[in-house]
């Protein structure tokens, strides 16, 4: 038991950063206003000083770099001392008994749902999408468009909404758009930026030829962002229909848009195929091609670690590679705590005690050094030294 208490604390994901959950520090009113202007929901940490699980998920969760880009695209999050008078305050009308407690509410102050005791980063997201989906208003508009409103804002808010909750919304974007309607062409651009969801669809190729208008209104960087992101998606399509071809022919049209962003695409996209249905062997020889291309840096490293911790632990090439890359990735500039520790009981789990409680010191002279809290590290160390 004393084994698995330590693994469930320090056993975390390679990504730990301090690139997680930015929160608002206004009221709660002020974070209303801000959700409304911005189309967001609402999320709500309540948490005492105390709380060890509030504590958990404050330096573990939090800031993690994948738990951070979800919640700060989708939520205004508030971080609340409920013995603090913000705190008090908002505890009088969303009563809190347990710590911590994850309130999610709508731009009205409404309550979606209210979720008690801290969540590891898997369960953590999915509940942060499931609530999007309970919000879930593209009823609302379903029938206007049915009944023939096409007004540009109203249309372009349906898009939103259904991308929001993953309903499809390519059909609507589609009928919207073959009725030629009275719009110019930079509206059509901001509306092509939230129907295009997907590479291998006319919307798409209609993105891509109004990219200036597009830049015009955003950025090249936003206009590359949405063109990724529909790449991205069809890739998923070719994973859950097992047709790889698609990943080919999704490239083919990336390089004509974003040339330099292929080469890394390409391969991470086939890795990603490869872990989902095929062998170490088959994942392998796309991940040289891609470490070639996107060079020895953080991610990577980070992306190579978790493919193989998430999918190939038990192939002995696979483990070998593991050490190497996680050797590699705790000489980066970016490499935190958390990073260490995972080294560490990698190590300890293929039985190199030795090795793991130097790794585990030199993060421990490093953080010393930094002048920051080591009490998580020295209690790893004593985990090591207590199964030596």
């Amino acid at each position: 038991m004393k084994i698995l208490y330590y693994l469930a604390i320090f056993l975390l994901p390679v990504s730990a950063t301090a690139q997680g959950i930015e929160f608002f520090e206004g009221s709660l009113e002020e974070a209303m206003e801000k959700a409304a202007s911005e189309e967001k929901l609402i999320f709500v940490d309540c948490y005492t000083t105390w709380c060890g699980p509030c504590k958990m998920m404050s330096n573990n969760i939090f800031p993690l770099k994948n738990v951070g880009d979800f919640y700060n695209k989708n939520y205004v999050a508030l971080k609340l001392n409920m013995e603090k008078e913000k705190g008090m305050k908002f505890g009088s009308k969303y009563p809190v008994s347990a710590y911590p407690t994850l309130f999610y509410l709508n731009e009205k102050g409404e309550i979606i749902q209210k979720v008690v005791g801290a969540k590891r980063e898997q369960e953590f997201l999915a509940i942060g999408k499931e609530m999007i989906k309970k919000n879930d208003r593209s009823d609302d508009f379903a029938q206007r468009f049915e009944d023939g409103e096409r007004d540009y804002d109203f249309v372009l808010k349906y898009i939103k909404e259904l991308n929001k909750v993953g309903k499809p919304s390519i059909g609507i974007a589609n009928t919207y758009l073959k009725e030629n309607p009275s719009i110019s062409e930079s509206q059509k651009a901001g509306f092509l930026m939230e129907a295009a969801t997907e590479a291998d669809s006319k919307l798409f190729d209609q993105f891509i030829s109004l990219k200036k208008e597009v830049v015009n209104i955003s950025s090249e960087q936003v206009f590359n962002d949405k063109v990724l992101a529909a790449c991205n998606k069809t890739v998923d399509k070719a994973i859950k229909h097992e047709y790889e071809e698609l990943i080919l022919e999704t490239t083919e049209k990336l390089k004509t848009v974003i040339p330099n962003k292929v080469a890394v695409f390409e391969y991470q996209s086939l890795m990603k195929y490869a872990k989902t249905f095929k062998s170490y062997e088959e994942w392998s020889k796309h991940a040289k091609k891609y470490f070639k291309k996107s060079g020895k840096n953080y991610e990577t490293y980070s992306t190579l670690i978790a493919d193989v911790q998430g999918y190939y632990r038990s192939n002995d090439e696979a483990k070998k590679n593991l050490l190497k890359w996680y050797e590699a990735l705790i000489k980066c500039e970016e490499c935190g705590t958390q990073e260490y520790l995972n080294y560490a009981q990698v190590l300890m789990d293929g039985g190199d005690k030795k090795k793991a409680l130097e790794v585990a010191q030199t993060l421990l002279k490093k953080t010393q050094d930094e002048g920051k809290s080591t009490t998580k590290i020295e209690h790893y160390i004593k985990y090591i030294e207590s199964n030596s």
